[in-house]
């Protein structure tokens, strides 16, 4: 069963992650899609020329009150492709929210105990990774393109998070929508490093199929999900979407679809009183 459920609320177009918002009512976590009539997008900074960054802040403000969540609450990191995962506190708080220039620096995964703040990451193709430990009532979130995927992100948000006290067994994952492996071809630079971090011939092949000599078709959610695994994850406690940012236009941008010019949807992941 898909876990990521699309609604739309307030001409903002938008998708829920219903088990966890229905088993952890305090939690607020989701993804935002696209909106081609009002154009939802919510880029991590102004890159085309096309670009409008008071739409783009005017999308996150619209997203933050539908949510309930005050704007002084919206909490990002840089965003470099790296594996390097950041605790955020309260001095953190709004991190991010209007610019990159203050995001939290060299940052693509952030974790954090504190109510009120609402950790934000940006796609447009990249695997989105939610984490709640409900021992502890820590969040995460984490930006996984490939390289974060073989450099091992996910292993380093689980890792942080039994560093601040939770039971690896109670931690929850959610793997959000991001290109399918329908769409995405990948070469040797890839799949060497994936094969080292899976270190299993058998998943290898159960997340990277071959067709042509030197290039896979490459499921980067799947791998992550196998990835979570051998971080010690019970595989009960990880969904995954299905939905695919390439194939499904009508609700995702796409970077490699719409060759570079394009938005960013947003995942986002915060607890409330």
């Amino acid at each position: 069963m898909e876990p990521f459920k699309f609604q739309a609320e307030k001409d903002v177009p938008y998708f829920v992650i219903e088990e966890w918002e229905n088993a952890f009512p305090h939690l607020t976590v989701g993804f935002s899609a696209r909106n081609k009539r009002e154009d939802m997008n919510c880029r991590n900074y102004a890159f085309h020329v096309g670009d409008q960054p008071e739409r783009v802040l005017s999308n996150r403000k619209k997203l933050a009150s539908l949510l309930k969540m005050p704007f002084s609450a919206w909490t990002s990191g840089e965003q470099v492709h790296g594996v390097h995962v950041q605790a955020v506190d309260g001095g953190q708080k709004g991190a991010g929210k209007d610019m990159r220039e203050t995001a939290v620096q060299d940052t693509d995964g952030m974790i954090t105990g504190e109510t009120d703040l609402l950790l934000a990451a940006y796609f447009a193709d990249c695997t989105p990774l939610y984490f709640y430990a409900p021992d502890i009532d820590w969040i995460g979130v984490a930006h996984a393109g490939w390289k974060g995927t073989v450099g091992g992100i996910g292993q380093n948000v689980v890792s942080c998070l039994q560093e601040m006290g939770a039971d690896v067994g109670e931690i929850r994952a959610a793997i959000g929508p991001s290109i399918g492996p329908c769409c995405y071809e990948v070469d040797e630079r890839v799949i060497r490093p994936l094969e080292k971090i899976l270190a299993d011939q058998k998943a290898l092949h159960e997340v990277a199929k071959s067709y042509i000599p030197g290039r896979w078709q490459l499921d980067l959610k799947k791998a992550n999900a196998k990835i979570l695994e051998k971080s010690g994850m019970k595989s009960q406690h990880i969904l995954v979407s299905k939905w695919c940012t390439s194939c499904d236009e009508d609700y995702f941008y796409s970077h490699r679809r719409d060759h570079g010019e394009t938005g960013r949807m947003v995942a986002w992941i915060g607890k409330k009183e």
